[in-house]
């Protein structure tokens, strides 16, 4: 499926790793590499170069300097821009920092930084907690100290999932509408510690062990099969 319409794109970088240079003397060269280096195309070099020169400047001059419309410059000043190396004020635009490197450092890494703790944050939220299940939101201790937790497909506790929630002294309520099992190796004493109820609708497969420590915060609908 094409990602056209379904996405809105607020801001886009494009980072190349280049071949570094024989020889850093010619410094426009240099200049031209790092700014290559951050995506920037020949145009947008030229202006940046401009605002280095003139100091600032309107996208009209700008365009009316480098031969090339009005929107064209504006396109290229809102790519540098994306990258931390230019500002306006007004309708006159500049440089952010007169030093390349600062702007970097200062502007441009933190906008990244920022942008893929964003995606990873959204990753780990919802795609990871669905994949690994109650591991991952167990461990994080943001989430505080109970927790009701809802299956409505087959769910199996396992003994690592009662050692997570031990480990971070956490209650749990469990929900479950499809089929619930509990892993034989279950310490019953640690289990009995940190579960502090169950609620199944579907059946139900538990050591005699173990369900005669945990019985008593059973509510349960479904059958009940105890295993050896």
């Amino acid at each position: 499926m094409s990602e056209t319409g379904i996405f809105e794109i607020i801001a886009e970088w494009k980072i190349r790793r280049l071949k570094q240079l024989k020889s850093l003397d010619d410094i426009d060269l240099v200049k031209r590499w790092i700014l290559y280096s951050l995506g920037l195309e020949e145009t947008a070099q030229e202006i940046y170069l401009y605002l280095e020169k003139m100091g600032s400047s309107t996208s009209t001059e700008i365009a009316k300097a480098l031969n090339i419309s009005p929107n064209t410059a504006r396109k290229y000043l809102d790519d540098l821009h994306t990258v931390g190396l230019t500002d306006y004020i007004g309708r006159e635009y500049h440089l952010t920092y007169d030093s390349l490197s600062k702007a970097i450092e200062l502007i441009l890494i933190p906008r990244l930084t920022d942008t893929l703790k964003t995606i990873a944050r959204i990753a780990r939220e919802t795609i990871d907690r669905r994949k690994i299940g109650i591991e991952t939101l167990l461990a994080d201790e943001r989430y505080g100290r109970k927790e009701v937790l809802k299956f409505f497909s087959s769910m199996r506790i396992t003994r690592k999932m009662v050692e997570i929630w031990y480990r971070f002294g956490k209650k749990v309520v469990i929900k479950s509408f499809g089929k619930l099992s509990f892993e034989k190796d279950i310490d019953p004493q640690m289990a009995e510690e940190v579960i502090d109820s169950i609620e199944s609708y579907g059946p139900v497969y538990i050591s005699p062990q173990l369900y005669s420590i945990l019985s008593y915060k059973f509510k349960s609908i479904g059958s009940l099969e105890l295993i050896e």
